[in-house]
């Protein structure tokens, strides 16, 4: 899997991700959601936990993604552009470079963001 974009937004988390066999997406979902859950749990405290109870138990994560396939240069432009205005849209930065939590600076500007991303597309080629 190859992390191309992404945005954390402070309730939810966008991400433009490449796979070389694109029947992986599923299981990958579910073990990022298992492994962020079990390491973010322990960080956030009981008042703001209660947020998070749904039936009894914590659930990070709803139970379901939406995920869209990207067949063209267009397509991505604008799934790309989406993902990093959404803080702009949201009043969070004026500008989508200045986000911190985003991958605008490694894509817009020379700044790079906490996260790796792949701008090569050696994920695509084989595909």
């Amino acid at each position: 899997m190859s992390l191309v974009a992404y945005v954390l937004m402070p309730s939810h988390i966008h991400m433009l991700l490449g796979f070389p066999k694109i029947e992986k997406m599923t299981d990958f979902m579910k073990s990022f959601k298992r492994m962020s859950t079990r390491r973010l749990k322990p960080l956030i405290s009981d008042d703001l936990a209660t947020n998070f109870n749904y039936g009894g138990s914590f659930r990070l994560w709803q139970p379901r993604f939406d995920d869209v396939i990207i067949w063209s240069e267009e397509q991505f432009k604008i799934k790309m552009e989406y993902i990093h205005n959404n803080p702009v849209k949201a009043g969070l930065v004026q500008a989508a470079v200045d986000y911190v939590w985003s991958s605008a600076g490694d894509w817009l500007s020379v700044k790079s963001g906490y996260l790796a991303v792949d701008k090569n597309w050696s994920w695509q080629k084989d595909n």
